[in-house]
């Protein structure tokens, strides 16, 4: 897997990547954050692991109630892309 940013700056390619899209060759992303966990790159350290578990543990919560709401639409989100 090879991430890159593009500007589209004519419709036209921009259609073209969505159909790249549609048939499961790339993956659209309209928001990006390079330092994610989910882009390959250096292995983290120890540190920098239990770092992330504690600011994992310390961080907000939310009701099962919210996260179905938050799920629900999300799901109708995926599904227009999907169509």
């Amino acid at each position: 897997m090879q991430t890159l940013t593009v500007e589209i700056k004519n419709e036209n390619a921009l259609k073209v990547l969505q159909d790249l899209q549609e048939k499961h060759h790339i993956e659209i992303r309209s928001r990006l954050d390079l330092n994610s966990l989910i882009f390959p790159g250096k292995p983290m350290t120890a540190d920098e692991f239990k770092a992330m578990i504690e600011n994992a543990e310390n961080s907000g919560s939310m009701t099962f109630n919210e996260a179905k709401s938050k799920w629900a639409s999300q799901r109708k989100r995926l599904q227009k892309f999907a169509k």
